[in-house]
């Protein structure tokens, strides 16, 4: 059987659906801009030579918010594993 997620889990997983479109649009057109920008400014279109810090900052930020969550996926492999801490009579360590 599947396990059944708590109502919180639940709850937070609904909140990052019903807006994740729009988290996406915008996604997408921070890139397709900044790629615009470079783009025109690595042909010369400009006529005056435009700084690409912003917009590759931009690029490189934004490309990565695509990666897979490794944050969630490393969430997950710890909740099984966790430090027991003992405290006897003895000195207190890890286990």
């Amino acid at each position: 059987m599947a396990e059944q997620q708590r109502p919180a889990e639940q709850e937070e997983d609904q909140q990052q659906n019903d807006h994740g479109w729009l988290g996406d649009l915008v996604r997408l057109g921070i890139l397709a801009w900044s790629m615009a920008i470079l783009t025109a400014n690595y042909l010369g279109i400009f006529k005056q030579a435009v700084d690409p810090t912003f917009p590759a900052s931009l690029l490189t930020g934004t490309a990565a918010t695509y990666t897979p969550a490794l944050g969630k996926l490393n969430k997950k492999k710890k909740e099984g594993t966790g430090v027991n801490v003992v405290e006897n009579n003895s000195k207190t360590g890890i286990k």
